[in-house]
């Protein structure tokens, strides 16, 4: 199969019934123009839909702003409650979670607390940085920050995440923080073939009306190419929830704080462990004003 977005173009042209074929999805014609007003929008909402594997990236955020002052070239203004103040990434869709780094935190049991027993007789514990460890996610706000405008001369309309007097940013109390996120995957030699089956779906839905000479004909088109795109979401969002650990693995905060023995000093402040490892996906919106 071959893997150019004009592919992609040319299999939505198929699925809704269009009998011409593009020779580049920018050439200009009405055709191309059509498709490629539709195609960024429908494959960034399409990502952001269900927890695609394929799509899944860590990455390390950059430090605008630390409010303890204790790093250098780094800005000190954070919006409270929060100690730092990350960039959001140019390519991240949408956020998962965000990772405490738990070889940076302390044991979280208060001074004066009951401990339970001596340490076991084991070397190297605790010197793994994290390795083998349950993942625990922090709490973080996505926001826009005025403090922290990108350099003059730096702005393109195309980046997002950036205006010439503010920028998006994640707020938390993680040091040295990486992120988990859906990001934006441009080539479909990467995309899984349900993925592929969904965005093909779903631009067609978009191109059935205004490129069908029979305006009947092209709504009768989108509207079943609008019933396969939601199939293929379901099958993507159950996928989902067999293979991956998101929310189910939640603990409330108030049971977590009961059995750990945090107090009002303790994770909550300092970010650690009382996030959700996955937020849930976005609605996907149609053109007859469906959404699923």
């Amino acid at each position: 199969m071959a893997n150019l977005p004009t592919d992609v173009a040319n299999q939505a042209l198929d699925a809704a019934g269009i009998d011409m074929t593009l020779g580049d999805i920018e050439e200009g014609t009405r055709e191309a123009q059509v498709i490629l007003r539709a195609y960024r929008n429908c494959l960034m909402q399409l990502l952001r839909a269900a927890h695609w594997d394929f799509a899944r990236k860590t990455a390390p955020l950059l430090l605008l702003g630390d409010a303890t002052g204790n790093t250098p070239n780094a800005g000190t203004l954070v919006a409270t409650p929060w100690i730092y103040c990350y960039e959001y990434p140019t390519d991240c869709m949408k956020v998962r979670f965000l990772p405490w780094n738990q070889q940076t935190s302390g044991s979280g049991i208060p001074m004066g607390n009951i401990q339970l027993g001596p340490a076991p007789l084991l070397t190297n514990i605790g010197n793994d940085n994290g390795i083998g460890q349950r993942m625990r996610a922090a709490r973080f706000v996505v926001a826009t920050d005025y403090n922290y405008p990108p350099a003059p001369g730096q702005i393109t309309w195309e980046v997002q995440g950036v205006s010439p007097v503010s920028r998006t940013v994640i707020l938390s109390n993680v040091p040295s923080a990486q992120l988990v996120y859906t990001a934006l995957i441009l080539y479909p030699s990467v995309w899984d073939s349900l993925f592929r089956a969904a965005l093909v779906a779903y631009l067609a839905s978009e191109i059935a009306l205004p490129l069908s000479k029979d305006k009947k004909f092209g709504l009768e088109m989108r509207r079943e190419q609008i019933d396969l795109a939601k199939a293929k979401i379901i099958e993507a969002r159950i996928a989902d929830g067999n293979e991956g650990t998101y929310s189910t693995d939640h603990t409330p905060d108030w049971m977590r704080t009961r059995n750990s023995g945090f107090g009002r000093s303790g994770a909550w402040d300092n970010g650690q462990g009382l996030g959700v490892l996955g937020y849930g996906y976005d609605s996907l919106n149609f053109g007859d004003g469906s959404s699923y």
